[in-house]
């Protein structure tokens, strides 16, 4: 009696047993799927309202998307949010915002929040939609950026279907509920500190230039003086040329002063020699008068 007991709650235990394990089945299955897809982890665009998970091999795989995609998937956008509006659809790929190429969904909100900074509200994306590249000229303003999304209600957005695959979007985003808030609620952070990075450099280069032009022109500034002395040093060097002159023409004078000095004596000289011959013609007057007054007597 004792082992028919025995063998009965064994039995009990196993049916327990049985019972459990299809309610747990699928969901380990679906876990384990995952895991095998190697599928990342998905994040929420402040700046569209969508959820985007980074293209890689599995992604391609899974939904059916071109060997060579590259970008963003859409997995699932919000009913009237800011993708919604502007048609962007569950399954686009994003490939690039305003010509630049886009490989993380945080690329997104900060190349959106960059422009918002300066003004704009006007965006310009690329979109592969089956093959086809989309351009979607798309208007998303700071009022729409800074709406507050709840994670509990991305389940409920319109997701992407994919044809015999076993990816559950439901399910998916159950799995990845705390991946898809922390991401939420540090993204904010981190594209704000990304943007205002990007503004430091831009001052420090821009500082740097205005530097480099001072520099220039302080060197050029320095080379004018530089020429300036040079003009000097030739102008005083001309100066002296022309004092080497004047001496030369005071010397010149001096021999002019020299020559008329000798002149003057050779007049003198000459001077001297007449009166001496004039003396000599008065004495002869005198001899002749004492002759003809001893005649007379």
């Amino acid at each position: 009696m004792k082992k028919k007991l025995i063998i009965t709650a064994s039995a009990i235990a196993l049916s327990i047993t049985h019972a459990v394990l299809p309610v747990a089945g699928p969901h380990a299955a679906f876990a384990a799927s995952q895991a095998a897809h190697g599928l990342p982890k998905p994040a929420i665009s402040r700046a569209l309202g969508a959820l985007l998970m980074p293209i890689n091999a599995k992604v391609a795989k899974v939904f059916k998307l071109d060997k060579s995609a590259h970008g963003l998937l859409v997995v699932s956008v919000k009913p009237g949010g800011a993708a919604d509006r502007q048609g962007i659809k569950p399954g686009d790929v994003l490939v690039e915002i305003g010509g630049h190429k886009v490989k993380k969904p945080i690329d997104v909100d900060i190349a959106v929040r960059r422009g918002l900074k300066t003004g704009n509200s006007n965006y310009n994306f690329d979109i592969d939609r089956a093959g086809a590249v989309v351009a979607v000229a798309a208007v998303i303003t700071l009022e729409s950026y800074n709406e507050t999304y709840s994670v509990s209600e991305v389940s409920t957005w319109e997701a992407t279907t994919t044809e015999e695959s076993s990816f559950s979007y439901s399910e998916y985003v159950s799995e990845e509920t705390a991946e898809i808030e922390s991401a939420y609620t540090s993204e904010e952070s981190a594209v704000e500190e990304s943007v205002s990075h990007e503004e430091t450099s831009s001052e420090e280069s821009a500082s740097d230039e205005t530097s480099s032009d001072e520099s220039a022109t302080s060197e050029d500034s320095s080379d004018e003086s530089a020429s300036d002395d040079s003009d000097a040093g030739d102008e005083s060097a001309t100066s002296e040329d022309s004092s080497d002159d004047s001496v030369s023409d005071d010397s010149d004078a001096g021999d002019e002063s020299a020559t008329s000095e000798d002149s003057s004596d050779d007049s003198v000289s000459d001077d001297s020699s007449s009166d001496d011959g004039g003396s000599g013609d008065d004495g002869g007057s005198g001899d002749d008068g004492g002759a003809d007054g001893g005649g007379d007597d």
